[in-house]
């Protein structure tokens, strides 16, 4: 559930999953999950040798395309490709949530480390009413009709702090940590967050397409009825919060 305007919201919390990764001039950083390399390119402009591996070969085309700084690789989050105590920070940018068995990608993420390298991964803050994930999701489960998904794990899972404390310490992790990040999307017109969804967000792209005709559109009036009351001069303004979670290899 990643929407359209992906390069914006991880422009917005890259810097901040950056920091908590210790990623300085000289460090050696994996951006597992990376998409076009936006998390990756910012720990490359911090002088970091950056690696950004996607199993999509699409996104690590488009990355090289995007990004000559930062060196991209086709592999898959839970089977790295890469020896054993390499890497100074694993960092994963709303990743976790699509990986079939993320459990796998912390002990993964663990092996590529040397020791006192830091593992950080973003997700979406769990849904609350008024905010972003909150207003399309609840406009789904009261129009639409259910649809069956792929297998993974539950969206908000590693949203909670003692969910994802449990995981990063079951895959051998010390001293894990989490907080939330404030990001907020503008948009221009009441229309465009149940376009973000219906266009470019994974899993709610499916539930939305997959709504006949006549439930997608009371989808959509009632996403936008919640939007227009969050107006903020000429643009609307919704949070959109961001858990951010680190922990460190012994």
């Amino acid at each position: 559930m990643i929407p359209v305007s992906r390069p914006h919201h991880e422009r917005q919390s890259a810097e901040a999953l950056v920091d908590v990764a210790g990623v300085a001039p000289g460090k050696q950083v994996l951006d597992v999950a990376t998409g076009a390399g936006y998390v990756a390119a910012v720990a490359a402009r911090r002088g970091a040798h950056a690696i950004g591996l996607d199993f999509s070969s699409a996104q690590v085309v488009l990355g090289r395309a995007t990004f000559a700084a930062v060196e991209f690789r086709q592999g898959d989050a839970e089977q790295l490709p890469f020896d054993a105590d390499t890497f100074d920070a694993v960092v994963i940018g709303f990743g976790v949530n699509h990986l079939p068995h993320p459990e796998r990608a912390f002990l993964e993420a663990f092996r590529v480390l040397k020791s006192g390298g830091v593992l950080a991964f973003t997700v979406w803050a769990a849904t609350r009413p008024g905010e972003g994930f909150g207003i399309v999701l609840s406009a789904i489960e009261t129009h639409g009709l259910p649809v069956e998904l792929p297998p993974a794990p539950p969206y908000f899972r590693f949203a909670d702090a003692d969910e994802a404390r449990r995981a990063l310490e079951q895959a051998g992790f010390v001293q894990p940590q989490t907080r939330i990040v404030e990001q907020f999307w503008h948009h221009d017109t009441p229309h465009q967050v149940f376009d973000a969804f219906n266009e470019g967000a994974v899993r709610a792209t499916v539930m939305l397409r997959s709504q006949p005709e006549h439930a997608r559109e009371k989808i959509r009036a009632a996403v936008r009825g919640q939007v227009e009351g969050l107006r903020d001069g000429d643009a609307y303004v919704i949070r959109v919060p961001v858990a951010l979670s680190w922990a460190g290899k012994p």
